[in-house]
């Protein structure tokens, strides 16, 4: 059942009393954190990243880190459990494919350095992280990173340089030398956010051959690879660009499971865009877009958050502003009179609220049955079921988070 947001009176108490007693929520953690537990609960810790206040309001508890949640995927439940490790606006978090090992981009700590902090965490049996090491991000204001399937590397979107970096990991999964660092170079119509590149997102394909990088600033989605001879990142030679309408910018991307669609989320427009995507070449071809909102919406609004469920057959969409997400199915209607495999064709099947203002973060739990949505501006994490059959979402819950950009499994 749906429950209310609590006031912000409530929310103050319980962030104050979880960061009491953040010890004794860790040992609910450890005893439930499985998929077989007595209750027959499917209960699993999930990490948050957060930003420190950026409006300065002291009603509102400051964000000091990564905080642990528990989520209930039987009974549709989040709770948050106080703070897992201590970072300077941890805003995006990523997990190892192999380790229990995390990863943040977060805000230098020295004082001196423009660049951001890339801090490797491990988790502990108490659900609590604990850094192993640190380095520089290899740009500024760093917004997004993925870790390569191989478990080999970390890539960063570094947003205001419109920097992309590639560092090497270690066995143990901390972080080792830097071993690319690509600077971008385009501009687009919008004054006020495309004077130059802005490097917002950075993801490898499913076999881990590629890494495409959304630049909001240029309109165009980059396109890199690693070269096995001489040990290093280069610029895909064949393809190294694909432009996206001019004034859309390019946001974030998400990959088909089917690796054959590659879905580019534009923040400006509020479009997205379907791409067929070769997996040999990284090549990109723009087969359909469509628009995020519902017709007649006049309101200001900014996209958001992508995320393709596991079966390839739906698509969840935030929007800020109007604060709603949008389910697309991805169906094999014609395109041009051809009749196209699953995945080509965007249909808007839901437009349901965030329950809360500026849903900044959203996706799915990796078994596609729990959608979570990240309300920045009123600090709440909206929990919703997935129906396996419509992909359609219906919320169960909400918990309170203060300034929450990100969540991993």
């Amino acid at each position: 059942m749906k429950k209310n947001r609590p006031s912000l009176f409530t929310f103050l108490t319980a962030t104050l009393c979880c960061a009491c007693l953040a010890g004794a929520c860790g040992s609910v953690y450890a005893e439930n954190d499985n998929e077989n537990n007595a209750d027959n609960h499917d209960v699993v810790t999930i990490y948050a990243g957060t930003l420190d206040s950026p409006t300065g309001n002291d009603a509102i508890p400051k964000s000091v880190g990564i905080y642990r949640m528990k989520l209930d995927r039987t009974a549709g439940t989040l709770e948050n459990c106080g703070l897992a490790a201590e970072a300077k606006s941890p805003s995006w978090v990523a997990k190892h494919p192999t380790l229990d090992v995390y990863y943040t981009a977060a805000g230098n700590e020295d004082g001196k350095s423009r660049e951001n902090l890339i801090i490797a965490l491990k988790k502990n049996a108490d659900g609590s992280l604990e850094r192993l090491n640190t380095c520089n991000s290899g740009g500024t204001c760093a917004c997004h990173l993925s870790v390569h399937p191989n478990g080999k590397f970390v890539c960063v979107a570094n947003y205001c340089s419109g920097q992309v970096s590639f560092i090497e990991l270690n066995a143990d999964g901390s972080l080792g030398k830097m071993n690319a660092v690509f600077t971008l170079d385009g501009n687009g119509p919008n004054a006020a956010r495309q004077r130059s590149s802005c490097a917002h997102f950075v993801a490898l394909d499913r076999a881990g051959k590629y890494a495409l990088c959304c630049d909001l600033g240029g309109d165009q989605i980059l396109s890199y690879m690693y070269d096995d001879a001489e040990k290093v990142w280069k610029e895909n030679p064949n393809f190294p660009v694909t432009r996206t309408a001019s004034g859309s910018g390019p946001r974030h991307l998400a990959f088909a499971p089917n690796g054959k669609y590659v879905y580019v989320l534009n923040e400006l427009s509020c479009t997205l865009d379907a791409f067929a995507y070769d997996a040999e070449t990284g090549k990109l071809t723009l087969v359909t877009s469509s628009a995020t909102l519902p017709l007649g919406y006049r309101g200001a609004n900014k996209a958001a958050a992508i995320d393709v469920h596991p079966s390839g057959k739906f698509l969840y969409y935030t929007n800020r502003g109007a604060n709603l997400i949008t389910v697309f199915a991805l169906d094999t209607e014609p395109v041009d009179g051809a009749k196209m495999e699953a995945g080509a064709v965007l249909t808007p099947i839901q437009y349901i609220s965030s329950d809360g203002e500026f849903p900044r973060f959203a996706g799915l739990d990796p078994t596609g049955t729990i959608f979570l949505a990240c309300n920045k501006k009123t600090h709440n994490v909206t929990v919703y079921r997935v129906d396996s059959e419509t992909g359609k979402l219906t919320q169960t819950d909400s918990a309170q988070i203060a300034w929450c950009t990100g969540i991993a499994y």
